[in-house]
């Protein structure tokens, strides 16, 4: 036999026991994580456990084409409340949920490792989704945020003002208004912004009880989804009024904020500039409203006098520096707190 073809042979038997390797390994960190509780891979963190839940219902709507009624129907899914949970594998890419029997008729979920950094412990994780905290900023930072859009006119005329400025904002939307002008909260995301659930309507959500609360935000995800084919991930309620016996139904991170335009109120480009950029400070979360032409107009001044002293627009998770997790209100940079 010529010394070419063995070795060949060698290089190809070597081949397949790395390979072989490499699959035992897969096989045993499923098998070893089936005995894993999402007690220990969260540290008893029940947020944490609330983030999945979510993730997983976002998972679904993401690998599945759902209908409006099937997207409400997330809300009630039956999904793990217990820390003591074992429905779950952990493989070197996702996180599998084993789900039980639901109207569905989905078996498993499929969440990418990638979605859970920060999440799950990194003990737990794969070297390269090991959370690492990013290294701080060495600009003031805020982040931008539009309230109870989308609007045809002026939404569109704002997105042209952040995307001049290169600037990214989250716009919390109502569902109501969602379903006549699908198209511009599509647009919304093409420009890169991020979309948030405002409830159907706008009513205070703590005063028509957690049912009826719940049935608002189901109704507006289902809005979104059907415009963009996304879910919103964060949840602005209506008035900032949240208790925990509203919030904690939407597993989700509830945003407030600490900087109130009252752009509402004043309905006067001038003032609302004015009182932006002397209330705004390093970490904070700017409120205003993209359905009234002078809080529109306000934005090119306000943007353009923060750069010049040094603030850099992002993102709320770029602000947060770490994941935003569910049943947590957060008010601006290094404040968050419980429902």
């Amino acid at each position: 036999m010529k010394i070419s073809k063995i070795l060949f042979l060698v290089a190809t038997s070597l081949s397949f026991v790395a390979l072989s390797q490499t699959t035992n390994a897969a096989t045993q960190t499923v098998k070893s994580s089936r005995n894993l509780t999402f007690k220990q891979i969260t540290a008893n963190n029940s947020h944490r456990l609330g983030t999945i839940r979510q993730l997983t219902r976002s998972q679904i709507a993401t690998d599945h084409k759902l209908t409006g009624k099937q997207v409400q129907y997330l809300a009630s899914l039956p999904l793990p409340k217990r820390l003591s949970a074992k429905n779950f594998t952990i493989d070197s890419q996702n996180l599998t949920m084993y789900l039980t029997k639901n109207k569905l008729n989905v078996k498993t979920a499929r969440i990418p490792l990638s979605k859970l950094s920060g999440i799950i412990l990194n003990r737990y994780m794969p070297s390269k989704y090991k959370f690492k905290a990013p290294v701080s900023s060495k600009h003031k930072v805020v982040a931008l945020t539009f309230d109870d859009g989308p609007d045809p006119t002026l939404t569109p005329r704002l997105l042209k003002i952040l995307k001049k400025a290169n600037v990214h904002a989250t716009f919390f939307e109502v569902g109501s208004s969602v379903i006549r002008y699908p198209q511009i909260s599509k647009m919304v995301l093409k420009y890169g912004n991020q979309i948030g659930n405002h409830s159907w309507n706008h009513p205070q959500l703590t005063s028509i009880g957690r049912l009826k609360a719940l049935n608002q935000i189901a109704l507006t995800d289902a809005a979104i989804y059907k415009a963009t084919g996304t879910l919103p991930e964060f949840v602005r309620p209506p008035y900032g009024a949240i208790n925990s016996s509203v919030g904690s139904a939407f597993d989700r991170p509830i945003i407030q904020w600490n900087v109130d335009s009252r752009d509402w109120a004043y309905l006067n480009t001038t003032k609302t500039i004015n009182h932006v950029l002397a209330t705004t400070h390093n970490g904070s979360v700017i409120l205003m409203h993209d359905i009234h032409a002078t809080s529109v107009a306000a934005v090119p001044t306000i943007i353009s006098t923060l750069k010049k002293r040094g603030y850099k627009f992002v993102t709320l998770q770029e602000l947060m520096q770490k994941p935003l997790l569910s049943n947590y209100q957060y008010f601006g940079k290094n404040d968050y707190r419980g429902l």
